[in-house]
């Protein structure tokens, strides 16, 4: 009788744990682990990190040296400024380190809703003009401020435009995924480009054509970096969407 019941108790055991396998590996199907830490989506092949001071001294040699095979760091962001006056700490080490070491990079300017979006266009147009990064610039929209939607959707567009007509080129935007959702999934921004962080694993809008990078963690770790960094993954098309086209050629 005792037999007969362990014999059940161990057969139903053993049916849950399957079960709890399969299910396990079917929501975990489209990640695999990487040398990076942390868990990467399978089907993308084109890795890139984006920096500011928070990631301390780097070594850039060893950024590029970092990863195998597929896994490379391609490319990477560099944070150059905010709000209307405020520029990164690390902002010329980080352009000159990468720069030497011929990673295709470029700059994000992180944006202050309730500040002046002609004033920080202007100011973020004057800090990179100097470099001669390869990737479109990008504008970073986290918050919304005391604006209004309108209002916040304007200011962007504001912001865009004036670095477009600077220096001929139309800035990126990233954001979250939830406030994509909440304020910038609208039909005057649905020609932008867009780069959305997403960190549980899912990413709904990777198949939209002006979607061309997720930032899926921000707890990597890299060589060459002594702290946690974020890392992306782009689609196969990125290159030729963010390129720009003097280094297309």
């Amino acid at each position: 009788m005792h037999i007969k019941k362990f014999l059940r108790l161990f057969f139903i055991f053993g049916i849950v744990s399957l079960i709890s396998y399969f299910v396990f590996k079917s929501n975990d199907s489209t990640f695999v682990y990487s040398q990076y830490g942390v868990k990467v989506p399978e089907s993308y092949t084109i890795f890139g990190l984006d920096v500011s001071h928070h990631q301390g001294e780097i070594d850039f040699q060893k950024v590029i040296e970092s990863g195998k095979d597929g896994d490379a760091i391609s490319f990477v962001y560099i944070k150059s400024s905010e709000g209307e006056n405020h520029k990164d700490r690390n902002y010329d080490i980080n352009a000159e380190g990468f720069a030497a070491e011929k990673l295709n990079y470029g700059f994000y300017h992180y944006f202050q809703p309730d500040r002046s979006a002609i004033k920080q266009a202007l100011f973020f147009t004057n800090i990179i003009d100097g470099y001669n990064f390869k990737l479109i610039p990008v504008i970073d929209v986290e918050v919304k401020g005391h604006a209004r939607n309108e209002s916040l959707i304007d200011s962007i567009l504001m912001f865009q435009q004036i670095v477009e007509d600077r220096l001929l080129i139309r800035p990126m935007i990233y954001t979250y995924v939830s406030f994509f959702e909440d304020y910038l999934n609208v039909e005057e921004l649905q020609n932008e480009l867009f780069w959305l962080a997403s960190y549980n694993g899912k990413n709904p809008y990777m198949g939209n054509k002006n979607v061309v990078m997720w930032q899926f963690t921000e707890r990597a770790k890299v060589a060459g970096l002594t702290t946690y960094v974020d890392l992306n993954v782009a689609k196969d098309d990125f290159f030729n969407k963010v390129v720009l086209s003097r280094y297309k050629n």
